[in-house]
């Protein structure tokens, strides 16, 4: 049996009117393979309800070990491709307990786009962003990425390119095949904004003060990503409208600023009380070092959540 730290699987997708029955028929056979995978514990399902617009589905793994090999199994490529013409978008998956963090942490360096497309070059863009795909996809160091078209009233497509180290993203961020790239794209696109998230924490942990030694490092990228997540989706809603006019630099720049540093004064600082028998566990009753976790991942679903339909 594997007593090691738990991770979820949780995925949210907006089922065309059309798609119900074909739906619920996906999910069945998504159930099954993934349950089928050694270290799979179990598959909850909601459909939406008065209160949710979405389906959302939560798999249970023993570890990082077991959510890794079904992320990169056949089966799970198989059935995120079939799942793709019943649902708009794309179907949206985050990762979520303690394993999480430490799966986020090996890989370990995330870069997120939103870009806003020139009116009329939608399927332009659509034929761009299938070739620097397949590039990226070929370029050494690189583990997956996510691609979000706009919803309604919103005007940028949203893409997480994630590789296993930052001097392999920087690599390919400066790279000659991605400049050429990037060249041949400008007539398509009216401006960007770019957000780095890597496994880099100076000054956002302090020591114990007992023992003079830091947080484990994956129990401060929960942190992170728990304060970060939501300054970026706020800002691809109310900020990148404003910034927009501005030269990608400028406004990169601008949007950079301000995540750090709502993140390192108001936010990682509360997060750090919040949790402070936690990440210094010390002096902390067993049973509540074992519920935070569970408090945390419970903090991300409810992001998610909030935040899915906020900016719909």
């Amino acid at each position: 049996m594997n007593n090691g730290p738990g991770s979820n699987l949780i995925f949210c997708a907006l089922v065309l009117p059309e798609s119900g029955d074909a739906f619920k028929e996906w999910t069945t056979r998504w159930q099954a393979a993934v349950l089928a995978t050694p270290g799979a514990l179990s598959f909850e399902f909601w459909p939406p309800g008065p209160d949710q617009a979405e389906s959302v589905g939560i798999t249970r793994f023993e570890g990082t070990d077991a959510l890794r090999t079904w992320r990169r199994s056949d089966a799970h490529t198989q059935l995120v491709a079939e799942v793709k013409p019943l649902i708009e978008g794309e179907l949206l998956m985050e990762l979520s307990g303690q394993a999480a963090a430490e799966y986020y942490l090996q890989q370990s360096a995330t870069e997120v786009v939103v870009t806003d497309i020139k009116p009329g070059k939608e399927a332009a863009y659509r034929e761009w962003a299938d070739r620097i795909q397949k590039a990226q996809a070929a370029f050494p160091g690189y583990l997956g990425s996510f691609s979000q078209p706009p919803h309604q009233n919103e005007k940028g497509w949203t893409a997480v390119l994630r590789f296993n180290s930052p001097a392999s993203l920087e690599a390919w961020l400066n790279s000659e095949q991605r400049a050429a790239l990037i060249k041949e794209g400008a007539d398509l696109i009216r401006g960007f904004h770019a957000q780095r998230v890597d496994t880099s924490f100076p000054g956002w942990a302090p020591v114990n003060p007992a023992t003079g030694k830091p947080p484990n490092m994956w129990k401060t990228a929960s942190l992170v990503l728990l304060t970060l997540f939501p300054v970026v989706m706020l800002e691809i809603k109310f900020l990148s409208p404003i910034t927009r006019a501005l030269n990608p630099s400028l406004g990169t720049f601008i949007g950079n600023a301000i995540s750090v540093a709502l993140t390192t004064w108001p936010l990682m600082p509360l997060a750090i009380a919040a949790f402070k028998g936690w990440i210094f566990p010390e002096d902390s009753p067993r049973w509540l070092v074992i519920a935070f976790p569970v408090i945390v991942a419970a903090c991300y679903a409810l992001e998610i959540f909030i935040l899915w339909r906020l900016l719909l």
